[in-house]
């Protein structure tokens, strides 16, 4: 995946929002001379200027480069309808309407980097979780929530391998996302997610 920008088209449609609407989304408020809006990813703050056409990291890491991708996904998150509040229910990709075709292939949840990296050592996975403020969750060999977006938690539940299994992940999401994110966007969610959860790591 690239490190262009967005289109002039996400550009156009977030200066065409709502400001108000905006924000009303969790993690999302107005730059010091309201011209931008700051969101939160995971542990990160982002600057999204729709003048400039500009998306940067504020913090930790301003040095970050950011794919097309995952600006694409910054945006959708600040123009998607308000989701709000969490269901409480979990889900899987497939439970979603066209999941269960959508998700396969190229657009298979972007898990297989957690398996390879974390697959023989999951209180690895664990460390690098919390690192990245995810919380532990009592699924199997090891499972660590995160906040993507601050109304949108992300389970990964990692299957330790063994002389029978390989190992495996999955993800749990609150069903709630499918009214934030449609099916592609859920899908670069996770991807964002396993990126940055695998950013800079070797093997311990």
């Amino acid at each position: 995946m690239g490190c262009a920008a967005p289109n002039a088209l996400h550009w156009s449609d977030l200066r065409n929002r709502d400001r108000g609407e905006i924000l009303r989304h969790e993690g999302v408020s107005l730059s010091s001379d309201g011209s931008a809006y700051e969101v939160s990813f995971l542990d990160s703050r982002y600057l999204v200027d729709p003048v400039n056409e500009r998306i940067s990291e504020i913090a930790p890491k301003p040095e970050r480069l950011l794919t097309e991708e995952f600006q694409i996904l910054l945006i959708r998150y600040l123009v998607s309808p308000y989701g709000g509040p969490l269901d409480g229910k979990d889900a899987s990709e497939k439970d979603f309407p066209g999941g269960v075709t959508f998700f396969q292939g190229p657009h298979a949840l972007h898990t297989r980097p957690i398996i390879k990296l974390y697959g023989s050592d999951p209180d690895a996975f664990e460390q690098r979780g919390r690192e990245l403020g995810g919380v532990p969750v009592s699924l199997g060999d090891k499972a660590m929530r995160f906040l993507a977006f601050p109304l949108i938690p992300v389970t990964y539940v990692l299957w330790k391998e063994d002389e029978e299994f390989p190992a495996s992940a999955s993800v749990i999401f609150d069903s709630s996302i499918n009214r934030w994110f449609e099916l592609d966007m859920i899908f670069m969610v996770v991807w964002a997610l396993t990126e940055r959860i695998i950013e800079n790591q070797q093997p311990r």
